[in-house]
């Protein structure tokens, strides 16, 4: 069964029940009055029928192509209408297949009594890898098969057409979930596809900037992956080094021997000593013996 089916089923009804009710209320008058204007003549008489009857055509068509069509671009008609089989919306849908992981923004729109599907496709690194518009869809619920055309592709890859498949998950209130294939017509990939369906107004608005994107992004590949996303690679930083105590630093005889030259002499200042007499003639050091002997008087 198509769910789209009812927004024919509504209009086409509802537009009959005014006409048989316009019919039942002023019918009768309306005869009357044909029959009054023609006189009473025959071909007057079915020219006034015919005239009524053209009306009520006219009011049949306007209703169901006009009125209700602009009615049902209403969410909350569309909701109504289509019940639980109500799936139009924002979706994220994870991508996997032979060498390819990756995920798509999927928007299922109302256009009329049925609906658009369009999409593109990112990497790991946030690039787009293509584009998804469906040409042609066979909606029998739960299953949907429908054929797509990437416009990114220039068919020599195999990528430029595919047809895919999904089931949505059967739900009390609407449809929430999904799962399925894509299948490329000149390319042997085959791709499991998972969607889940945004229900957040923020996460739909984020979805709308670079940030934000990255934000949701990273935030749903974890969930269908198992792993976070790979993020842009960052600059080294090189910490600052406090700098050395006094004490740490290098002498300067050291620091030129760290650099691979000969060190400089260095004199290096030690405590004095007293003089002392030895051969040499260095005066050895006194004893306090020496001292009182020198203050004792000399004997006459």
């Amino acid at each position: 069964m198509n769910p789209y089916a009812r927004f024919s089923l509504v209009s086409n009804t509802v537009s009959a029940a005014l006409v048989l009710g316009a019919l039942a209320l002023y019918g009768p008058a309306g005869l009357e009055a044909a029959a009054a204007s023609s006189g009473g003549s025959g071909p007057a008489m079915w020219a006034a029928l015919a005239a009524g009857v053209g009306v009520l055509v006219v009011f049949w068509v306007t209703m169901t192509e006009a009125i209700f069509p602009s009615l049902f671009r209403f969410d909350s008609v569309r909701r109504l209408v289509l019940g639980k089989y109500y799936m139009e919306g924002t979706w994220l849908q994870a991508e996997r297949g032979d060498g390819v992981t990756r995920m798509s923004v999927i928007d299922i729109q109302p256009k009329g009594r049925r609906f658009s599907f369009t999409g593109y496709s990112l990497n790991e690194d946030l690039e787009i890898e293509s584009n998804t518009r469906i040409e042609f869809s066979r909606f029998d619920w739960p299953f949907m098969v429908y054929k797509h055309r990437n416009s990114l592709s220039d068919g020599a890859d195999g990528l430029a057409e595919g047809v895919g498949e999904l089931q949505f998950e059967m739900n009390r209130s609407s449809a929430r979930r999904y799962n399925g294939f894509l299948q490329f017509v000149r390319n042997e990939q085959r791709l499991k596809i998972e969607g889940v369906k945004l229900r957040s107004g923020r996460e739909i608005k984020r979805l709308r900037s670079l940030e934000g994107r990255r934000e949701i992004f990273s935030k749903y590949w974890e969930l269908f992956f198992n792993r976070s996303i790979a993020g842009p690679a960052r600059p080294e930083t090189t910490v600052p080094q406090a700098p050395a105590a006094a004490s740490e630093r290098p002498l300067p005889v050291m620091e030129e021997a760290m650099a691979g030259g000969e060190p400089a002499f260095t004199e290096r200042r030690v405590a004095e000593q007293p003089p002392r007499a030895d051969s040499d003639g260095v005066i050895p050091r006194r004893r306090a013996s020496d001292w009182r002997r020198e203050a004792a008087p000399a004997p006459d």
